[in-house]
């Protein structure tokens, strides 16, 4: 049976990954609804990385907790400065093409048009990225946590993911 924190996450990554994907379908038809979708997804990763990078991988390198080395949280920090970087790219692009799709100018539509097409395989790379990223964590990251900590360790868990909100 799976844990609160696998159950809990692998909830999170199916709207994240569905929003990603709704996101992505808007780009040519919806450009402004796109944007505000991209933002909110944006805004939601950008939390939970930075969660996980503050709060819980601290855990994996303390001597005194369960889950110390359990995990190599190397590859997965690296992966998280990748999907960053992509959703940085992303959101600067849907700004740029915002702007240019307001222009009634037929060169800012070509540019427009350019950058989309341009943008579609970087939507993509991070959809695959956060699709790798999701399996490992849910197969193994998340279990290990859940195994190794307390019910109170994993409440407090929760806890700060509010408070990093």
């Amino acid at each position: 049976m799976q844990g609160l924190m696998t159950n809990y996450f692998s909830a999170i990554h199916d709207k994240q990954s569905f929003l990603l994907s709704y996101s992505y379908g808007l780009i040519r038809s919806n450009i402004a609804q796109s944007q505000h979708v991209f933002n909110f997804i944006k805004r939601d990763l950008l939390l939970f990385i930075h969660w996980e990078e503050e709060v819980l991988f601290p855990l994996f390198k303390d001597e005194k907790n369960p889950l110390f080395e359990s995990y190599p949280t190397y590859s997965l920090l690296q992966e998280f400065q990748h999907c960053k970087m992509l959703i940085e790219h992303i959101s600067l692009d849907l700004s740029k093409i915002s702007t240019l799709s307001q222009s009634n100018n037929d060169k800012a539509k070509v540019e427009a048009n350019s950058t989309i097409s341009n943008l579609l395989p970087i939507f993509e790379e991070l959809r695959i990225l956060l699709n790798l990223l999701n399996i490992k964590k849910e197969s193994i990251f998340y279990p290990t946590v859940d195994e190794a900590l307390t019910k109170e360790e994993i409440a407090e868990l929760f806890i700060t993911i509010v408070n990093h909100e």
